[in-house]
């Protein structure tokens, strides 16, 4: 394998409008309750109203993404971003959150960054770090294609 110079993924643009579709649905589902129970009612809207808010700040231009470069990688989520050298992880694997398949890593022994963070990472996953998303592939797609840029960069 060749690798680019950089390569930037993005998420799936169908799979945010679904999610800001359902979340859509159920605020106004909570409208139509709000005469009839407004306990109920009010926090349907408010929990799916923050899932509306969020999938549309998904939606921006630069608000989520994955680089990939020699140095390492950046995932930025609703406009935070951080990076992690390749060096500093041992290996990607897939795991699971509920039923969803997701990218996860360990940290390699040197990192010394945020160790009650990935304490309670590990404690929770069964591993110290993940990605926020696929970014428009398999889980396994996505592990494979980081261990390839991982270790063709370290050789």
């Amino acid at each position: 394998m060749t690798i680019e110079k950089s390569l930037k993924l993005k998420p799936s643009l169908l799979k945010r409008l679904g999610l800001l579709a359902i979340c859509s649905l159920f605020v106004t589902i909570g409208i139509f309750l709000v005469e009839d129970n407004s306990f109920l009612a009010w926090s349907t809207i408010i929990f799916f109203g923050l899932g509306v808010l969020v999938f549309s700040i998904h939606l921006l231009p630069n608000s989520s993404y994955l680089i990939l470069s020699h140095e390492g990688f950046e995932v930025r989520n609703l406009y935070r971003s951080y990076f992690t050298k390749w060096s500093e992880v041992k290996r990607f694997t897939v795991g699971t959150s509920g039923k969803t398949k997701m990218v996860q890593f360990n940290y390699s022994s040197g990192h010394k960054k945020q160790s009650k963070g990935k304490l309670i990472s590990r404690l929770l996953s069964g591993s110290e770090g993940g990605l926020p998303d696929t970014y428009g592939m398999k889980a396994d797609q996505l592990a494979r294609l980081m261990n390839e840029w991982k270790s063709e960069i370290s050789n």
